[in-house]
């Protein structure tokens, strides 16, 4: 994969912080916000590597909360580039310990107007927020 780092930084400097009012401000969207704090140090690492601000821009998915209290989050993330050469695998397991406590990261190409290469999270993560979504 080839990235374009200044196409991709520049795209998410002027994005919302997810969880504000004008991307979504929904407690799922900033409790995620909050928990990229969370995020293992190597996908940190490449989303800098890579120019993405992982509290920026992503269309985030809640789906539910786990008996281990951690809760299903999909977030699609664009990066600009192009795919050199297709590997065999398009879904890569950061960490797996059961069906309920996983981090993986996969990515698509196509699928935008833009040319731009969706990469997602597909992950449990921990509830950070004060606020009790139950209650909510």
């Amino acid at each position: 994969m080839e990235i374009d780092y200044e196409k991709t930084l520049s795209y998410y400097k002027k994005l919302p912080l997810i969880g504000e009012e004008e991307h979504c401000h929904c407690i799922y969207c900033k409790n995620y916000a909050l928990a990229t704090n969370h995020f293992p140090m190597i996908v940190k690492t490449l989303f800098d590597d890579i120019g993405l601000d992982p509290k920026k821009g992503a269309e985030v998915s809640h789906f539910y909360q786990a008996k281990n209290s951690k809760h299903m989050y999909v977030a699609d993330y664009r990066i600009f580039g192009k795919i050199l050469k297709k590997p065999s695998v398009s879904v890569v397991d950061i960490y797996y310990k059961n069906d309920e406590d996983y981090f993986k990261l996969g990515f698509e190409e196509g699928h935008t107007s833009d040319g731009a290469i969706i990469f997602y999270i597909d992950a449990f993560l921990p509830w950070v927020l004060e606020e009790d979504p139950e209650i909510m």
